[in-house]
């Protein structure tokens, strides 16, 4: 590869990692804002914060693999590696606030998720008691105290 084909190919990386890292900074508020509707408990909020999201996330998706296609070009590995071989030495600043956002968003990612699996499993786990005493009726002992009858007859039946 000559040294045109090189900077030619350096400088397509650039715009895509400058473009990526803006998408980046998107996808970090998206999360940002779905952590907070998730501490508000609104639903409608979320699923349009999930459709923004799946947007955004095609979107770098997309500006990946061309990314990928551009060290391809230049012989080299889709990875820290080649990237930091391509970029040899030059605009570390955009590289490393690239990392930055990258590992935001993962983190932020992963506590959204977890946030969503705990309220899932408590749901869950009210989904059941209440289904497992649905089918009989409550009654109130000589106590005050409401529980199950069990075998009773309903309303109607023979």
């Amino acid at each position: 590869m000559t040294t045109t084909d090189n900077s030619a190919l350096k400088q397509r990386f650039l715009t895509l990692l400058v473009t990526e890292t803006q998408q980046l900074l998107s996808f970090v508020s998206v999360l940002e804002q779905e952590r907070e509707t998730l501490k508000q408990e609104n639903v409608e909020a979320l699923i349009e914060l999930a459709a923004n999201k799946a947007g955004v996330a095609r979107q770098l998706q997309h500006l990946a693999h061309n990314r990928a296609a551009v060290l391809a070009q230049a012989g080299l590995p889709h990875s820290r590696e080649g990237i930091e071989r391509l970029l040899a030495g030059q605009y570390a600043d955009i590289w490393q606030k690239y990392l930055e956002l990258a590992s935001e968003a993962r983190t932020l990612n992963q506590d959204n998720s977890l946030t969503v699996s705990q309220r899932l499993a408590a749901n869950h786990q009210a989904l059941a008691t209440l289904l497992a005493y649905s089918d009989q009726p409550m009654v109130y002992g000589p106590d005050g105290a409401s529980r199950t009858r069990p075998g009773s007859r309903h309303l109607g039946s023979v």
